[in-house]
């Protein structure tokens, strides 16, 4: 038996796992041992000695070409690219994810039930496996869904763009309706003008043929309701702004949201007549909002109880700008044409001056003398060279005691305006930040106006210097007053100070009670050509609306569905006129003017 021998051939692979599977022949050669050498080893069997490793061709091995769950092909990119388990099984990376994904927490590999997660999965880049190459195919996917991307962009935006021609169209086609209608009421108003001795004609020094005031005044209409938006169910809306070059309304009222209290503003259409996004921005009630009567930049300020003045950009609803204040602010507007500067009217009585070049705080800091009374109106009057009545510009301040008016002079560099010295200032006097351009600066002389009272409100028409306080009932008056006054500049001779006075022109009584400090609106009306005053009135829970001109009174608006206890706190000409709004503490009710000819 010692020449007998028995050879055997088997395969195995080897088993580290980063490397590509090996076939390779092991020879175990088995000789039969003597009984003695068997007795020496203490045991009967034979001696099994290292066989040699001998290469085979990787040909002679069947390798499966496709994935064992979907039984497709490999691919070398893309969802279904080929990758292993732990154990060593081929899958497509998608198959077998689900696969997993369906196992629960124990997941098993599908061919040899060993325990597999997803975190197991390997992505292997192999050479000698046949893969089908999807390379054009995942990027023709990629670009097709791209393209489906920017076609649902696309019908996006051109369904905007078809609403926006929609609201454009019927606004065309209100504006030729109303021009028809106006061109009909001119018509009619000029027609008696051909008969002799009817009207006045067109005065010769008018070389554009302006009407005769009698044919103005002829030209008549009234308001009427268009709509009514509940804008906060909780009450404490206060001011209301209007933007007009972009269609906007700005009305003050408190968050909905009880995560982050506090005051901001809405945002209201004109022209489709519906609330937009509300703005947060102040922890305390907003007493003003002013925008710049010339610059359209689309920036609005807004002045707060919590010692802030900030600036709003309505284009992109986010703060540009903020300063904080020495004392809680009740009022703030522009100093136009500059677009620059804007002052702000604190509850101690002075006025801040602005730059928003100068980021750090107030250039300068004005005090009425003899009254630290809150400034609850500031209007400021542009630079008119040819007024007859008063050429200089400057700030009117109301407070609630005294109506005043800062003359804006030239700046000098050793003074300021309406104040002690610089050098002898008491701190906190002034506040010029170190650093501000003071080139174009302004210096402001304060005059005291013969105005008397307890005032609530102030507004003025800059281009006739025609200003409208309003004062609350007194034991004297026990009415609510609204004073049309003109400011008048009288220099007593060449080269000296102007001093200033109003020449009161005709009081507006109201009801016999307010409530809430409501505010009082002067405008120009566009269509009739007359300047009107509208205020809000608590004993008809609406507003007043008069006629300058000759102190008439020409309307009581009344908004539908009002609650008792709503007086109207603020009113906003829009449009030059032709449109009110009208402000509660809960709802803004929107007016219309309807033009009509009388004879």
């Amino acid at each position: 038996m010692a020449d007998d021998f028995i050879e055997t051939l088997s395969l195995s692979s080897v088993s580290d796992p980063e490397d590509e599977p090996e076939f390779v022949a092991e020879h175990r050669l088995v000789i039969p041992l003597d009984e003695e050498e068997a007795e020496d080893e203490g045991k009967a069997g034979f001696e099994v000695k290292p066989p040699p490793m001998v290469q085979l061709d990787a040909s002679l091995v069947d390798e499966s070409e496709t994935c064992s769950i979907c039984f497709e092909a490999w691919t070398t990119s893309g969802a279904h690219r080929i990758c292993c388990l732990r154990c060593g099984h081929l899958f497509g990376k998608s198959c077998i994810l689900r696969w997993l994904a369906t196992q629960g927490r124990v997941g098993k590999c599908p061919q040899c039930n060993a325990r597999a997660h997803a975190k197991d999965v390997r992505v292997l880049f192999c050479k000698k496996i046949k893969a089908v190459d999807t390379t054009d195919r995942d990027r023709a996917l990629c670009d097709l869904d791209s393209e489906r991307k920017l076609r649902r962009k696309l019908e996006l935006e051109l369904s905007e763009f078809k609403f926006k021609y929609q609201v454009a169209s019927d606004d065309a086609i209100r504006l030729r309706d109303e021009l028809s209608s106006l061109r009909a009421v001119l018509s009619a108003v000029q027609t008696p003008r051909k008969r002799p001795g009817a009207f006045a004609s067109v005065s010769a020094s008018d070389p554009e043929g302006t009407p005769d005031p009698k044919c103005q005044k002829m030209l008549t209409g009234s308001y009427e309701i268009i709509k009514s938006m509940l804008l906060s169910p909780t009450g404490r809306c206060r001011v209301v702004a209007a933007c007009e070059y972009i269609n906007l309304l700005c009305v003050s009222q408190p968050s909905s949201n009880p995560l982050f209290k506090g005051f901001g503003f809405r945002k209201v259409h004109t022209g489709e007549l519906r609330p937009l996004k509300y703005i947060h921005l102040h922890s305390q009630p907003i007493r003003d909002l002013a925008l710049h009567p010339e610059h359209e930049d689309g920036i609005v300020a807004s002045a707060s109880m919590d010692k802030s003045l900030k600036l709003t950009s309505l284009l992109v609803d986010q703060v540009v700008q903020a300063y904080q204040c020495p004392a809680p602010v009740w009022s703030c507007c522009w100093a136009s044409p500059s677009p620059n500067y804007i002052f702000a009217g604190s509850v101690n009585g002075s006025v801040l001056l602005f730059d928003i070049r100068v980021t750090s705080g107030p250039v300068e800091t004005i005090y009425i003398e003899g009254n630290s009374s809150p400034v609850t109106s500031l209007q400021y009057l542009t630079p008119d060279m040819n007024s007859p009545v008063c050429q200089s510009g400057g700030l009117l301040v109301g407070q609630l005691t005294q109506v005043s008016f800062l003359e804006e002079m030239r700046a000098e560099p050793t003074t300021l305006p309406g104040s002690q010295d610089v050098n002898d200032a008491e701190p906190g006097t002034s506040t010029t930040p170190p650093g501000s351009d003071s080139a174009d600066r302004k210096t402001y002389r304060a005059h005291p106006l013969p105005l008397e009272g307890s005032l609530i409100s102030l507004s003025c028409v800059s281009s006739s210097r025609l200003l409208l306080a309003s004062y609350r009932p007194s034991q004297r008056i026990p009415r609510v007053r609204h004073l049309l006054a003109e400011l008048v500049g009288i220099r007593p001779l060449a080269g000296q100070a102007y001093t200033y006075e109003c020449n009161e022109l005709t009081s507006l009584f109201g009801g016999t009670q307010m409530r809430m400090l409501s505010r009082a609106r002067l405008f120009q009306h566009e269509q009739s050509q007359n300047v009107f005053a509208v205020a809000g009135d608590d004993d008809s829970n609406g507003a007043l609306l008069w006629n300058c001109t000759d102190g008439s009174r020409l309307q009581t608006l009344v908004p539908h569905n009002v609650d008792n206890q709503s007086p109207v706190l603020d009113v906003c000409p829009i449009d030059r006129g032709n449109r009110l709004a009208l402000l509660t503490d809960r709802h803004l009710h929107l007016f219309q003017w309807s033009p009509s000819a009388s004879y």
